[in-house]
């Protein structure tokens, strides 16, 4: 099992889609290619490196990790498409809402949540 994390993008900033791009591209802040094109993953690889396999490594994943019934609701609504939007932007992706365990937990500027 293989879980997401890289550390040759740059130490220290908490941008998880930072690394994800990385993991796409093969390309490092400021662009310069530390990855061989063959070695790239596809989104839905690289997205799974921090969804389902973070959810086994942490011994979570009969709970979280995938979206399905029975599941913890963890997700994120995002502002831009993850999976066709350009590559060498995924850096910029943003939440508008997060939820964990079902609970609203986080709205953006814009986003109201009514119960």
């Amino acid at each position: 099992m293989v879980v997401g994390g890289t550390d040759s993008t740059r130490i220290g900033e908490y941008n998880p889609w930072r690394a994800i791009e990385y993991h796409v591209t093969g390309r490092a802040i400021g662009g310069k290619r530390q990855r061989r094109p063959e070695y790239a993953l596809t989104r839905q690889q690289a997205l799974r490196l921090y969804t389902s396999s973070a959810a086994w490594v942490t011994f979570d994943e009969g709970d979280r990790g995938t979206i399905e019934p029975g599941r913890l609701a963890d997700l994120a609504v995002l502002d831009q498409p993850y999976l066709t939007m350009s590559a060498d932007r995924i850096h910029t992706v943003q939440s508008v809402m997060t939820m964990v365990g079902g609970e609203v937990v986080f709205t953006g500027a814009g986003f109201e949540v009514t119960k």
